[in-house]
């Protein structure tokens, strides 16, 4: 059955931004209705200026939708009186030095739910509307091949994912390869600038390209260890449990990247 609505899933990082680029060009046979960029407010630079250049040469509308600032929210969940839970999962470290990691809300919170919310609004439903029976909204999604373990049906009746990228059999490598003597930017990893699935190279890279975003995230880092007398164990950002500023990263090392394993939704992509 034909969908009411084609929706790309835009997270301005290499799968979505080639995505939305052989859409425009018709590689998948119809072209999307739009595009949908979901803003958790705390986006590094680089992701802001791709999403601008993409609005700029995208023959379809690309929406901006913003929840509220994951920053923010995440530090008024933390501080003293605050109610104990931080959507992104960070590292844990008991008093036995046992570690972990906490529960993992972000990508549905400030991604999944705004743009779901803004598709039902370009269909003309008003809030709490119930979507028409028989009709649906198809919403494309940029996982690669290397990223299969992501895929997953959408948790809403009406909204039916596709993942053109796997239809094609692409990589990230392939997504990366196809720019290769075409006339576009390539596109950079997209994540927010505190999330705890960087690896060492993204770290390190952070701290000698951006200073002024790697000390932001430093802070924050520093933060969630002070005030909620409710969170039990020590919060870190990095994997190490060790306070980001004073994290030796390992760029040598052949690191295993979490972020395409953990991080369900369309973070990353």
């Amino acid at each position: 059955m034909e969908p009411k609505l084609r929706i790309l899933s835009l997270g301005a990082g290499v799968q979505s931004s080639t995505m939305a680029l052989m859409a425009d060009k018709g590689d998948f046979g119809v072209k999307p209705d739009a595009a949908i960029f979901a803003d958790t407010g705390w986006e590094p630079e680089p992701v802001i200026k791709h999403l601008e250049y993409l609005r700029t040469i995208l023959s379809y509308p690309v929406h901006i939708v913003k929840k509220s600032n994951i920053r923010s929210d995440i530090l008024a969940a933390l501080a003293p009186g605050g109610n104990q839970f931080a959507s992104a999962p960070f590292y844990t470290l008991n008093e036995e030095g046992k570690k972990g990691m906490g529960r993992r809300q972000c990508t549905r919170e400030y991604k999944i739910t705004p743009i779901a919310k803004k598709s039902r609004q370009l269909v003309g439903l008003r809030k709490h509307a119930k979507f028409p029976k028989g009709k649906h909204i198809e919403t494309w999604i940029g996982i690669s091949t290397d990223e299969i373990m992501r895929m997953k049906p959408s948790r809403d009746w009406w909204q039916k994912n596709r993942w053109p990228l796997i239809e094609k059999k692409m990589s990230r490598q392939d997504c990366l390869d196809w720019y290769k003597g075409k006339d576009y930017r390539t596109p950079a990893k997209s994540a927010c600038i505190g999330c705890p699935f960087h690896d060492d190279k993204f770290w390190h890279e952070m701290k000698t390209q951006r200073p002024e975003e790697f000390k932001d995230a430093c802070e924050v880092d520093e933060q969630i260890r002070k005030g909620n007398d409710k969170v039990k164990d020590n919060l870190f950002i990095h994997r190490s449990c060790v306070p980001l500023k004073d994290v030796k990263f390992k760029v040598e090392d052949d690191q295993l990247d979490l972020f395409n394993i953990e991080c369900e939704g369309m973070c990353g992509v």
